[in-house]
């Protein structure tokens, strides 16, 4: 989900899924965003401090076991304020902490690394890593035809938090790669657009662009409720507020709930557990959700009249952003724009008791347009190290979703057409 680690926000039937960290990533039809360069690297062994093969301005120390030290987090503070990750949750000490809080098992494995700059000895990038696992999958229907499911290690946030120097980005990709040789590429999952020109620069490594270059919706928030309305035409606000009277004619007074401390997380666990009971958000269980309130990370919905739910709105929060991770809703009250309803309500709650300036829905295209909403495009970027056997891998699976997609546009428009005779 976009990932928040443990907790997975992925989407089912009944659902409006704006992805924003999925654990696991689906073959989708490409992008018409410019594609990206095609190649692969290597996964899980013992983090080690490995020197550059070459003079280099910088130095890479792995500083995990040093986490919470407060002269590294007054360090990585300083840096986040210039960080240009659209993703800074999860570069961030707090979500750092849940990760440790959270980890339930040895194979849940995440390191913290310092850059210094080595003339001067100061802190000029602080880069958490979580080593997880991917699942590459091209399917007709239920039938998978190409699965590769390689380890690979997640640079959080994505962006690296360090200086914006191509050179030191690649060092930072070799020094991961050596470090973890059973992993296939190095992953950052919401590469901007704006960035791409510095992936291709270093002969060693090769970037893949998983589906392409997509659109991420973020929404510029005001500084109060009436504001907010005030962006939309006459009509949008009747149709807004005709969608509410109408989904509560059905199911009665309606009742938003905010999720952001550990003692309503039951409602959230509930209504997740009444809505997607197979999902991985409900699975992820009410441990995982109080660490993430624990942390000041968790901004979440309920709605519901009386006992029954009618929708959740999966969220979080730093800094000045809410980020929007998914929408679930009770099929029932689907035809009523029970999800969109349920997103109005939270944004208005958003908006009106907290200060953020952003909403980020993460990819996927909204139904229904929103106001002031700006499109930012980035990427589900892996990098590997040029020749190596998951290099190929990767190329060939690039190859076969690309076939697949083109299939499948052409198929679709001739099964309608069946269809209609």
């Amino acid at each position: 989900m976009k990932t928040l680690s443990r907790v997975a926000w992925a989407g089912s039937a009944g659902t409006i899924t704006l992805r924003h960290g999925a654990a696991r990533v689906r073959a989708r039809e490409p992008s018409r965003h410019p594609a990206a360069p095609a190649g692969a690297g290597a996964g899980i062994g013992v983090s080690v401090d490995v020197p550059p093969p070459h003079a280099s301005a910088y130095d890479i120390r792995c500083i995990t076991s040093e986490f919470g030290l407060p002269h590294w987090n007054g360090e990585w503070r300083r840096l986040l304020l210039a960080s240009q990750s659209p993703e800074k949750i999860y570069q961030s000490p707090e979500f750092f902490r849940y990760l440790s809080d959270s980890r339930t098992s040895a194979s849940d494995r995440f390191e913290l690394y310092a850059i210094l700059d080595r003339a001067s000895g100061h802190v000029v990038g602080m880069v958490p890593v979580r080593l997880s696992g991917i699942a590459l999958d091209i399917k007709a229907g239920a039938v998978t035809m190409f699965s590769f499911k390689p380890r690979i290690v997640r640079i959080l946030g994505s962006v690296p938090l360090a200086p914006a120097d191509p050179a030191l980005m690649h060092q930072l990709f070799a020094h991961l790669l050596r470090s973890f040789p059973a992993c296939a590429a190095v992953s950052m999952q919401a590469f901007p657009f704006a960035l791409r020109g510095g992936l291709s620069l270093d002969p060693r490594h090769v970037p893949f662009v998983l589906h392409g270059w997509r659109a991420c919706h973020t929404i510029v928030l005001p500084e109060s409720v009436p504001a907010y309305l005030a962006t939309m035409s006459a009509k949008k606000r009747y149709n807004q507020a005709r969608a509410y009277r109408l989904l509560e004619q059905a199911t009665g007074p309606l009742q938003l709930l905010r999720i952001d401390r550990s003692v309503n997380v039951k409602e959230l666990v509930a209504g997740v557990a009444a809505l997607a009971p197979d999902q991985a958000l409900a699975q992820s269980g009410a441990r995982d959700y109080r660490v993430l309130a624990a942390n000041r990370l968790l901004l979440s919905y309920v709605l519901k009249s009386a006992d029954e739910v009618v929708a959740v709105v999966a969220g979080s929060r730093y800094g000045d952003t809410w980020h929007l991770h998914q929408i679930l809703y009770a099929p029932r009250y689907r035809r009523l724009s029970a999800g969109s309803v349920a997103l109005q309500a939270a944004l208005q709650d958003v908006i009106a008791h907290f200060a953020f300036t952003t909403a980020d829905l993460g990819y996927g295209t909204p139904r229904h347009p929103f106001p002031s909403h700006v499109l930012q495009t980035r990427a589900h970027v892996l990098v590997a190290r040029k020749g190596a056997w998951s290099a190929w891998l990767l190329a060939a699976f690039m190859r076969v979703e690309a076939v697949h997609a083109a299939c499948a546009r052409i198929a679709k428009p001739l099964a309608r057409r069946f269809l209609r005779r």
